[in-house]
């Protein structure tokens, strides 16, 4: 057991140590989210009249969203750092070491995460200046339900980039599943605003309970059905794509 936790801890410090060493990741991968506030809440004051805008201020219901929409970017782009170590032949050079191939997936996961919640307090400390005045409790399940998408979305990133093993793909793969959630999660406009075919479809997408959940929770409200359901789908997920990934890196260095 000792072994496993020294194994995760070595990975996980290993990819934070690579990132802090670059510093155009610094600058440009820790801030990026704020300017989506700087430059999209000037266009939601232009609209927060508009009929069927939801009655709370513009940053009551942009930044949780925002929050949101970091987590499904970046974790779902996590997947081509490791293309890079399989390029530079390391993940080759694993199959002969004695590291636990559970901590070898824990520690890239970890480090997403990690990565994550710095960016996801960024930008919960830059709202205050817009006026977002967030639950503080309310914020802490935020995160925890923010962990377990940044979990459940790098381990799906981390898990094609191991099958498919070439950029473009990449992309073009996760282009495709990530932008239509994206759009009908109501991140950006409220879904209000959608034609009825498509408020239909969006029941079905997760992220449409995670972004509702997490301007409930921003407001303080726990106890809310689509809080339990969002966190209740999220672990589900959470699960069989952390498990998805350990079998495919398994596999890899097998």
């Amino acid at each position: 057991m000792k072994k496993f936790f020294l194994d995760t801890y070595i990975i996980f410090k290993e990819e934070i140590r690579i990132l802090i060493r670059n510093p155009y990741w610094i600058f440009f991968g820790l801030f990026e989210p704020v300017v989506y506030l700087l430059l999209f809440m000037p266009f939601l004051k232009g609209i927060a009249s508009a009929p069927g805008f939801p009655p709370e201020s513009t940053s009551r219901f942009f930044v949780p969203g925002l929050i949101v929409m970091t987590a499904m970017f970046n974790s779902s782009y996590a997947g081509f750092g490791i293309l890079d170590l399989l390029d530079s032949g390391f993940i080759e050079r694993l199959r002969v070491t004695p590291v636990n191939r559970l901590s070898l997936a824990l520690g890239f996961v970890l480090q997403s995460v990690a990565v994550l919640l710095i960016q996801s307090i960024i930008i919960c400390l830059v709202s205050l200046f817009f006026g977002f005045t967030p639950n503080l409790i309310g914020m802490i399940f935020l995160m925890l339900l923010i962990l377990l998408m940044g979990i459940f979305l790098s381990s799906i990133s981390y898990s094609a980039a191991l099958l498919v093993k070439d950029g473009g793909m990449l992309a073009s793969v996760i282009n495709f599943f990530v932008l239509p959630l994206f759009l009908l999660s109501g991140i950006m406009l409220p879904l209000s605003f959608a034609p009825k075919i498509l408020q239909n479809i969006a029941i079905l997408n997760p992220f449409t309970y995670a972004v509702n959940a997490s301007r409930l929770l921003s407001d303080g409200m726990f106890g809310e059905s689509t809080v339990i359901i969002s966190f209740a789908l999220f672990i589900i997920l959470c699960t069989i794509g952390l498990g998805w990934f350990i079998r495919v890196m398994k596999n890899t260095v097998a």
